[in-house]
C-alpha cells in the first residue's frame, strides 16, 4: 500500500485552512471595527452622531464572534471548555477508538503487544481562562489492545475521581 493520501484528506486540508483564513480575516475586521468604533464615540459627544460608532461596535462584536466560530483551531477549543468559573491549570483526559482503517500501528502500554485497533487515551495539561483552553503545557497519549481497554475502562468506571486527577471524556469517539 501506498501512504499517499486520499483525495478527502486533501480536501479536509484545504478546507481547514481556507476556514482558517477567513476566521482570522473575520476576527481582523472585528478588531478594526472595534477600534474605530471606540474611536469615533470618544470623539463624538452629541447623540445623533453617536449611531455611526454604535454600529460600528456592534459589527465588530458580530465580526469577532463570527471568526472564532469559523476558524477550526478556536473552534476546537472551545469544545473543550469547562465551567466558567474555571481559572489556570487544568488537566484533562480523552479517550477514543483507534480503528484497524487509521493504519496505525502502536504497542500497547500495559502488555506491549502490538495493536492496530484498540483504546487511545490522550492527556492533555492545560491553561484555562473563564474555562476556555488558552495554552496546552502538554500532550500525552496512551494505547491499549481492546483486552487491555476493557480492564482501563472498567478500573477506571469503578475508581473515584479525585481533583489532582484528569477527568475523563464520557463517550468513545470513533474515528
Amino acid at each position: 500500500m501506498t501512504d499517499k493520501p486520499s483525495s478527502v484528506d486533501i480536501a479536509d486540508s484545504i478546507s481547514e485552512l481556507m476556514y482558517g483564513i477567513a476566521g482570522w480575516l473575520l476576527i481582523g475586521l472585528g478588531g478594526l471595527a472595534f477600534f474605530s468604533g471606540v474611536g469615533g464615540v470618544t470623539q463624538t459627544a452629541g447623540t445623533a452622531k453617536m449611531l455611526v460608532p454604535l454600529l460600528l461596535l456592534g459589527f465588530a462584536f458580530v465580526f469577532f464572534s463570527s471568526g472564532v466560530l469559523v476558524n477550526p483551531r478556536l473552534r476546537r477549543r472551545l469544545d473543550r471548555r469547562c465551567g466558567i468559573s474555571r481559572f489556570g491549570r487544568n488537566k484533562t483526559a480523552d479517550r477514543r477508538v483507534l480503528s484497524a482503517a487509521e493504519n496505525r500501528r502502536e504497542s500497547c502500554v500495559n502488555c506491549g503487544s502490538s495493536l492496530t485497533k484498540g483504546l487511545v487515551r490522550r492527556y492533555r495539561d492545560e491553561f484555562v481562562l473563564a474555562g476556555v483552553p488558552i495554552w496546552t503545557a502538554s500532550e500525552n497519549r496512551n494505547f491499549y489492545c481492546p483486552n487491555c481497554a476493557v480492564e482501563q475502562v472498567s478500573a477506571h468506571n469503578v475508581a473515584d475521581n479525585d481533583d489532582d486527577e484528569p477527568t475523563e471524556g464520557a463517550t468513545l469517539e470513533a474515528k
